[in-house]
């Protein structure tokens, strides 16, 4: 338990890097020469179209794929892999699927919860308290504990295989379209409670995610950068404020939407004559720099310019 606690402590403190990675599948080429380097503390998101190899990237990873060319160092290290020379699962690497409830298969919440640290070694009483910890970060209530996860609800069942993924603290969070057939109010509650984990980690340090979304918006709001893949490439890897306000003649050429907010920006911006230069490409601060915008508009065409 100490090791892996260790290198996950030394994998949170150093990052994740891929240098010139390639995967065929069947014979397919899916990635082609791919350069990502996952900064400690950062929200990164992973967007293309269908198709472009964000799965079959994060797969990677994990360790889920494991033959492929090229370099994958953790810490600066070159990643375990076996006596045939495939890379094994990451064990310092948490992974939350896309409809994450289909991960649950313990007969109670309590042994849901405790599973990943169980299988560490931890003692019952980090166990315990870390059970503890993780119920209201989640809304789930101790009762619950020794229920089957059958019983709960649906949202339930999604708050608890997250949370189950979560409280082992892992050095890197992979989140493949987590808010899946989630209502528009589930899906920001859980956007919020994930980007406090991500946010309040041990000693107030940011935890790194990996978070892949079609939903543009939640990318804008909450990515401190952005990787494109587009056709097996990475097209960019930027800044979500340099990707979505200098850049997304990127975002184009991929085919992929404009979050609606920069649709509004761009509109204001042709309409009036004017530059808008928000502080960020955060919903609220553009539309308050499309709001001042449309002030300074209807000013001009009241005195006649």
């Amino acid at each position: 338990m100490v090791n892996r606690m260790k290198k996950t402590v030394i994998a949170r403190q150093s990052g994740w890097e891929l240098r010139d990675i390639c995967v065929e599948l069947g014979g397919t080429p899916v990635l082609r020469h791919i350069d990502l380097r996952l900064e400690p503390g950062s929200w990164t998101s992973l967007i293309g179209k269908t198709g472009a190899g964000k799965s079959t990237l994060v797969r990677l990873i994990k360790g889920l794929i494991p033959e492929f060319t090229g370099e994958y160092r953790l810490a600066g290290e070159p990643i375990a892999r076996d006596r045939k020379g495939r890379v094994r699962v990451v064990p310092e690497i948490g992974f939350v699927f896309q409809y994450p409830e289909h991960q649950i298969f313990e007969t109670t919440v309590e042994k849901e919860l405790s599973f990943a640290l169980r299988m560490r070694g931890d003692s019952s009483k980090e166990i315990a308290m870390a059970i503890r910890a993780i119920l209201p970060v989640f809304g789930l209530r101790e009762e619950i504990l020794h229920q089957s996860p059958l019983l709960l609800s649906g949202g339930q069942k999604r708050r608890l295989a997250i949370a189950s993924v979560l409280i082992a603290n892992p050095g890197l969070l992979i989140l493949d379209e987590p808010t899946a057939a989630l209502d528009p109010v589930s899906r920001r509650e859980l956007l919020r409670v994930l980007r406090a984990w991500q946010r309040g980690g041990l000693h107030g340090e940011r935890r790194t995610v990996l978070f892949i979304s079609h939903r543009i918006e939640d990318v804008a709001e909450y990515s401190d950068r952005v990787a494109l893949l587009h056709e097996g490439h990475l097209l960019a890897h930027e800044t979500a404020d340099d990707l979505f306000l200098q850049r997304n003649d990127l975002l184009i050429q991929s085919g992929m939407p404009l979050p609606e907010a920069i649709e509004l920006l761009r509109l204001t911006e042709h309409l009036s004559g004017r530059t808008v230069s928000p502080s960020s490409c955060g919903e609220a601060d553009v539309l308050d720099q499309v709001k001042e915008a449309w002030n300074a508009r209807k000013e001009n065409r009241r005195n006649g310019r």
